[in-house]
């Protein structure tokens, strides 16, 4: 028999609540356990009646089922013939019967599974059960289909396009470079500009399809990343998942030069959604598990109408060790799973890593937390901060009190004196941004040396990027531009003049570095210290609050003093601020003719340290024989210090106390 599988939608907690009046049998969980499967009775696309049935199966290691994604869910009424009992399922809510009617055979019967029907939605035990399984369920899928939806908006020209150019390229995950086939024809679009814009209806069909549901929801991660095998499938046309992906990111890679072009609607840059996520998950070429905090950035902008899901969806694409800090269980409150995962993460590890991720919310939350746990479904929080050192990788010193009070140690840098929100969004308009610049720089005087040394405008320039400049990030993943190019381009008179940006021709760079500077000001506000110093952090800031720096933790934090007990503090979120971003806060800053640079390793899943000066190279910094007493050098990376020598492990240097 052709054994298949399907998931009707994502995964079961990711769409509405069926109407249902089918009675589910509990599944043996004896042997290798059992699981529902859907019999789709055959018919042809243009009938309209439906028949399908729901029964019990053993459990398979081999990959025979298929898996199936739906673009949206129809609320038309199935009337299946059911094995048992013989009572209808109301599953208008789940199926699109057109997705059906597209995936039965003609002439005989397809086995599928669906998530959102072949596990009963009802029962919160059996959901936390098999949530657990579906990282499983998806890896022996012989097959996903992502189904978009019917074939509208000039679909099949959009999917035919992105075959077409996914044949011709391919994408180097280190250098993040797009680089075309000699003679393909991504290569002559590249290079001929009239052709590309004589291509623009398949732009615009691009533009559209990239915009349908199924992209912007959490569970999809799972079932894309997991899968050996996938296709994408909008009405009659299907192409396979790879050539969809490089496709993708060659539009990714011409973005700038297509929204350029008449009559073209604008394309969301990947980078500032959720499909950024999902390219860099489905890359057939490495493994597809990925750290938990990498796991938290990457899905940070998918939706899901369950808010413990934000956990449970990411649970199954996680290395084994780190799985077990989420434990599926749909019983317990939002506020009992965020608490317990945050907790797991901290004992795991033995740092602080999850404190940036926590954002003073300037509108009440529905979910109630510590201020050191992460609300995971604040969708609104700004762009997380990368490759900052601040804390120099020690280990966290922290001990959990009663009354969810966390008791940690750390240094006071600065006390906030005033502060500027931004008001920026993804669709404020480049004079909006400008006049940002324009704003934040009148604050300070540019001419001035700053208090970490150098001088005020190239801090400016550090902080409206948060540092993603040539020099703080590493070289040999991507590219960035340099510090004086952003300089030139965010400080020009022009900015200060009120000329409108969209008249300026900067160059090639320009595009990036406003993107990049878009990025790090949305939903910040720029401050200044009674101390000098300046930086971003979280809109919520007030006149009064601190900077810290607190060990195990590698950003530094903007933190609220109690009004009654000024020992008891609450987080604001995470700050930028040029001059304490390498553990100066607490080592102080590098010796004369010292300089840094960070690395990503082969793995590409975390990043090292290595300190120059001449010829020169070392990962141990050299401020470390300066620790004090009880203070011991760790080697590791940037999340995971280890204590081994350096001739041991190929890692970065990290401190320990």
């Amino acid at each position: 028999m052709d054994l298949s599988r399907r998931s009707i939608g994502s995964s079961s907690p990711d769409i509405p609540q069926p109407r249902c009046d089918y009675l589910y049998y509990p599944l043996k969980s004896s042997g290798n356990g059992e699981l529902r499967l859907i019999r789709l009775w055959p018919g042809p696309v243009d009938c309209e009646d439906i028949k399908l049935e729901i029964f019990h199966a053993r459990k398979s290691s081999k990959p025979t089922l298929i898996i199936v994604g739906s673009e949206k869910h129809e609320g038309i009424l199935t009337r299946p013939w059911m094995s048992r009992p013989t009572s209808p399922v109301w599953a208008s809510p789940i199926i699109s019967p057109l997705q059906l009617r597209h995936l039965r055979y003609p002439d005989r019967e397809r086995i599928l599974w669906a998530d959102a029907i072949c596990i009963n939605q009802t029962d919160d035990a059996e959901r936390s059960r098999e949530v657990l399984q579906m990282g499983s369920i998806y890896s022996n899928a012989i097959q996903v289909i992502v189904w978009l939806g019917p074939s509208e908006d000039d679909s099949t020209l959009a999917l035919e396009t992105l075959d077409r150019i996914g044949r011709g390229v391919d994408f180097d995950r280190r250098s993040f470079a797009v680089i075309s086939e000699p003679g393909a024809w991504a290569e002559a679009l590249e290079t001929n500009a009239e052709m590309l814009k004589a291509e623009s209806p398949r732009w615009v069909a691009i533009a559209k399809l990239i915009r349908r549901g199924w992209f912007h929801r959490l569970w999809v991660f799972q079932e894309i990343s997991l899968a050996t095998s996938s296709s994408v499938v909008a009405g009659e046309c299907s192409i396979d998942w790879e050539l969809f992906r490089l496709g993708l990111y060659w539009i990714w890679y011409k973005i700038n030069d297509l929204n350029r072009l008449p009559g073209v609607p604008y394309i969301e840059n990947p980078s500032t959604n959720s499909l950024h996520g999902l390219l860099n998950v489905s890359d057939r070429n490495v493994n597809t598990s990925v750290n938990f905090l990498s796991a938290l950035d990457l899905t940070r902008k998918s939706l899901c109408s369950d808010k413990k899901d934000r956990l449970f969806a990411i649970q199954g694409l996680l290395p084994p060790v780190e799985q077990r800090l989420i434990t599926p269980d749909y019983s317990l409150r939002t506020e009992e799973v965020y608490k317990a995962t945050t907790t797991s993460c901290i004992n795991l590890y033995g740092r602080l890593a999850l404190l940036p991720y926590c954002v003073l919310q300037s509108s009440p939350s529905d979910v109630e937390l510590p201020s050191w746990v992460p609300d995971f479904s604040f969708q609104d929080a700004p762009e997380p901060i990368s490759y900052s050192g601040a804390a120099g990788c020690a280990l966290g010193s922290y001990s959990l009190h009663e009354r969810d009070i966390l008791v940690v140690q750390g240094v006071k840098v600065a006390e906030i004196t005033e502060a500027w929100a931004s008001n920026i969004t993804q669709q404020s308009t480049n004079d909006e941004l400008g006049k940002v610049w324009c704003d934040w720089g009148k604050q300070v005087s540019l001419s001035a040396a700053y208090v970490a040394g150098g001088h005020m405008d190239e801090a400016l320039v550090e902080t409206l990027l948060c540092g993603q400049t040539k020099e703080n990030v590493p070289d040999n993943f991507g590219w960035s531009p340099s510090g004086k190019v952003c300089k030139d381009l965010l400080l020009a008179p022009e900015n200060f003049n009120g000329e409108t940006q969209d008249n300026r021709s900067d160059g090639p760079d320009r595009e990036l570095v406003f993107s990049l500077s878009r990025r790090s000001v949305i939903g910040r506000a720029f401050f200044k210290t009674a101390e000098g110093y300046i930086g971003v952090c979280p809109e919520s800031v007030k006149s009064g609050d601190y900077v810290v720096v607190i060990l195990g933790c590698d950003v530094p934090l903007v933190l609220r003093p109690g009004q009654n007990n000024r020992a008891n503090f609450r987080i604001v979120g995470e700050c930028y601020v040029p001059g304490i971003m390498n553990a100066e806060g607490i080592l102080g800053r590098l010796p004369p003719g010292w300089t840094k640079r960070i690395l990503v390793p082969r793995n590409e899943r975390d990043t090292l340290m290595v300190y120059e000066q001449g010829r020169i190279k070392t990962q141990q910094d050299p401020r470390a024989s300066a620790l004090p007493p009880g203070w011991r050098v760790m080697f590791g990376t940037m999340y995971y210090p280890f204590e081994m020598s350096l001739k041991m492990r190929e890692c970065g240097t990290g401190l320990g106390s």
